[in-house]
Order: C-alpha cells, then structure tokens, then sequence
C-alpha cells in the first residue's frame, strides 16, 4: 500500500502543477483608426520620388468586378494565373534590389527629378493585376508575364 501511494504522488503533482499553470490567451490585435497602413513606400503613402515597382492587386470591389465580367469558374482560373505571376516577379524584383511598393488603393503621384509628375488612382476598377516601373523619372507599365524583358527596358 505504501508502495502504491509513492508511485500516485508523481502523477497527481504533475497533473497539480500542468492545473496551476498560467496560460496566456494570445492578444487580439485590432486595428486602430489612428495606426497608419502599413505601406513600404519611398517618401510618403501619396508621392513617390525614387525608383521603384508598384505592384497592385485588386481590392475586394475590382475582385468583385472581375469576377461578374468573367464568370466566376474563369475568374479562379485567372486569379491564380496572376498570383503566380506576382509571385515571381516580386521574386525577380527583390533579387535585383528593386524597391516594391504595395499600396492598398487611392491616388499615388510620381515626381521626376525633371519636375514630370504622373499619377495613378488605383480605386479604379479598370486596374486589377496591374505592375508599373518608375525609373525616377517616368511611370511604366509593365507586362508581369515578362518582367525580366520589362526590367530590362525602364531599369538599366
């Protein structure tokens, strides 16, 4: 009997301990309207100034508008086309050091050294999949098909 109140008192301090311990919930983190977008951008959110790549990809109203003009089985089809084609352009671009801005929407304006502005607003559902160059001096669009030929031409 004592024997067995010896081999007992292991198991039932481990399972005292493992009860007593303190677990931690992980925290919510819930986003403030005060928190600035997290955006890798050359300057400011608004005016780029530095070369760079601007990769875009639509938001969930240009999703939704894709979507409705292709029907829904081609639209999966061509999201994931895209996505890999992002994927591997973003690849070739950080392989080269390129700058890579993602911005979530709005209007982004690009200022030359030579004082040439452009601008793009890319809430537009015109724009869904969409990548430009800017050499720092002019915005190119670009076919993400092809990136290494498009770096190539506006980079070098």
């Amino acid at each position: 009997m004592k024997t067995m109140k010896k081999h007992l008192i292991l198991p039932l301090a481990l399972i005292t301990f493992y009860a007593c311990q303190e677990r931690k919930i992980p925290e919510e983190k819930i986003p403030t309207d005060a928190a600035p977008p997290v955006q890798a951008v050359a300057e400011s959110a608004s005016q780029i100034t530095r070369p760079c790549a601007i990769l875009h990809t639509p938001d969930s109203i240009q999703l939704e508008h894709l979507k409705k003009d292709n029907g829904e089985e081609a639209f999966y089809t061509i999201n994931e086309d895209y996505q890999n084609y992002m994927t591997d352009a973003r690849a070739f671009l950080e392989e080269k050091g390129v700058k890579i801005i993602e911005p979530a929407g709005g209007n982004i304006s690009f200022h030359s050294a030579k004082g040439s502005a452009a601008t793009l607003n890319l809430s537009d559902v015109k724009y869904n999949w969409e990548m430009w160059l800017f050499d720092g001096d002019k915005l190119h669009k670009v076919d993400i098909m092809d990136i290494e030929k498009e770096y190539k031409k506006y980079m070098k």
